[in-house]
């Protein structure tokens, strides 16, 4: 494109130029030539004048397109910084856990078959029976590994903490970490703009961690990527969620903010 700009503006300054000397040459050699000569020249600068304006209006419009795409540009780089800080500011208040020594095993409520979102226009429900389960407590090994994983997105790399996440959850899916992992997998896909990737980590937490202490922020992340996806209904149902089952927690009242401005 920068290559085609030059071209035009290359060729305008050269018709710029050479219009004036093409009319005074007119002028000059006007007594020697026939009528239908100098009309001709005329005509020929007259063209000469019509293609300026053509390459002007052309460079204006490509003027007004990189306005555009650099406007574009700015406002995805806000965006992604606004998300990036509210990734930051989502792990100060939750600090890694850390490795004791003498670990507690850790009961959840999990399904004794397979979880299923059971969705209407107003709740989105497990369906039970649900029953204990016990989850392993992290080890030197799984803590560090999970530690790494969450310091990638503290330096803003997300590619690599995308990787080493994706690789934690899949070494220990009956960790107390692993909840934390699938939450943080789905963060991180959603800065990249995985959204539908980031959704099926979320929809994880809720579903193969109920009770987990992540699953209102969960829940609260489906409802807002669910409208940007262009799913109203959901994202309702799931906002309606969190302020049903948690209302007095931070998602409930991000929830209620959100929901407002739904449509």
């Amino acid at each position: 494109m920068i290559f085609k700009d030059v071209k035009i503006r290359s060729f305008a300054v050269v018709l710029f130029f050479t219009a004036p000397l093409a009319s005074a040459e007119i002028q000059q050699v006007n007594g020697g030539l026939s009528s239908s000569a100098a009309a001709d020249l005329l005509f020929q600068l007259e063209t000469l004048q019509q293609e300026v304006q053509h390459l002007r209006g052309q460079l204006e419009e490509q003027g007004h397109a990189l306005k555009i795409m650099k406007q574009s540009q700015r406002d995805r780089y806000i965006d992604l910084d606004k998300r990036i800080s509210l990734l930051m500011s989502s792990s100060l208040s939750q600090q890694a856990p850390s490795v004791t020594t003498t670990p507690q095993v850790q009961q959840v409520l999990k399904p004794e078959s397979p979880a299923v979102i059971k969705e209407n226009s107003t709740s989105i429900e497990l369906a039970p029976p649900l029953s204990p389960v016990i989850l392993q407590p992290p080890s030197a090994e799984s803590q560090q590994a999970y530690n790494n994983a969450y310091n990638l997105i503290r330096e803003r790399k997300f590619d690599e903490s995308e990787v080493a996440f994706t690789k934690f959850v899949q070494d220990y899916p009956d960790n107390t970490l692993t909840g934390n992992g699938y939450y943080w997998l789905g963060e991180v896909k959603l800065v990249q703009g995985k959204s539908t990737e980031a959704v099926d980590a979320f929809s994880t937490v809720i579903k193969a961690f109920p009770g987990h202490s992540k699953e209102q922020d969960a829940l609260y992340k489906l409802g807002t990527v669910s409208d940007q996806l262009g799913d109203t209904a959901k994202a309702k149902s799931y906002l309606q969620d969190v302020i049903r089952r948690f209302p007095d927690s931070k998602a409930s009242k991000l929830a209620t903010g959100y929901l407002s401005k739904v449509k």
